[in-house]
């Protein structure tokens, strides 16, 4: 689940991201409420993805003047193709029941996983965390709404402020066509969405070369903190820095087999990330399995289609 960042102004409070699911929305408004008297004037959304707006809605009943923020490029996802599934201004029962049966789905996968005797224990207990887990979140995905921006901007937004200034930013293509980041200039804080993840990334349909550049820059910045999409806060750009060479290792490894003639669904079986995988997840089961599925598999895909010069696809949250 994605992580949602507050911000406190001086009349008001400023959210970054809103959570996946109406009940993460409602808890995130207690929490929210349990901390600060201020209302919640704004709310950024990093990129179109679900587990990042999906409890914007339970947000807004809470500070029902509160404005929604995007970059136009995530307003065009959320408003088209990518987010059609969702119901827009009310519950409605059809996507709902779709939406349900795409949850079926993914529990018959965990069942089915743990059912597997050759599971090491650390996988055993990470599938039982998983189901627990999604348990709880079938709970919190009844009546699910997306609410649409309000307010959209192209490269940058300023939200001023005597003490906490923050600067909204499209600072490239990344891990979507229309990421958002958060700076504040004084304090040197960068809540930077799915453009960092720890301590595995998402390589899903991203834009390797742009996101690479795109981190690079982030980099310039100098960061004294860094509030990645998933993940722990951090304190340096070390880990920031490994993400940018693994970026460079995957697409030096797929550019050559692409023009060699490699087809894109053979290509990840004459790669080997071993080495960048050790640095990330060093020898836990559990996280390599998510390693290839999340960011070797996929990764290694879209930069099959940057080195044949295909276009990017972005899918459906």
């Amino acid at each position: 689940f994605g992580n949602a960042v507050v911000i406190q102004q001086t009349d008001a409070l400023v959210l970054i991201d809103g959570g996946g699911s109406p009940g993460a929305g409602r808890r995130s408004a207690e929490l929210v409420r349990s901390v600060s008297a201020k209302p919640v004037k704004s709310i950024a959304i990093t990129h179109w993805h679900g587990d990042h707006v999906l409890g914007v809605a339970s947000i807004v009943q809470a500070w029902p003047s509160a404005d929604i923020i995007a970059t136009d490029i995530t307003d065009a996802h959320l408003r088209g193709r990518s987010m059609k599934a969702y119901a827009k201004g009310a519950p409605d029962v059809t996507l709902q029941s779709g939406f349900d049966k795409r949850l079926d789905g993914a529990e018959t996968f965990l069942r089915d996983s743990l059912a597997k005797p050759e599971l090491s224990a650390r996988e055993r207990e990470g599938f039982e965390a998983s189901q627990r887990l999604f348990a709880q979140y079938r709970r919190d995905t009844r009546d699910l709404v997306l609410a649409l921006p309000t307010r959209t901007f192209v490269d940058s937004l300023k939200l001023d402020d005597a003490t906490h200034p923050i600067e909204l930013r499209h600072p490239g293509r990344g891990n979507t066509d229309g990421d958002l980041i958060a700076w504040l200039p004084r304090q040197r804080v960068m809540a930077t969405g799915d453009l960092v993840v720890a301590p595995i990334p998402f390589g899903f349909n991203a834009y390797p070369a742009d996101w690479q550049n795109t981190l690079r820059a982030m980099q310039a910045e100098r960061p004294a903190v860094w509030i990645p999409g998933h993940g722990a806060a951090m304190r340096d750009d070390t880990y920031v820095a490994r993400l940018a060479d693994l970026m460079g290792d995957t697409r030096d490894a797929v550019g050559p087999l692409a023009k060699q003639g490699v087809v894109r669904n053979e290509a990840g079986k004459h790669v080997d990330l071993s080495a960048d995988r050790t640095r990330f997840v060093g020898d836990d089961p559990w996280l390599v399995r998510w390693f290839d599925r999340y960011w070797t598999q996929p990764f290694v895909d879209a930069a099959w289609r940057e080195a044949k010069g295909e276009p990017i696809e972005q899918g459906e949250g």
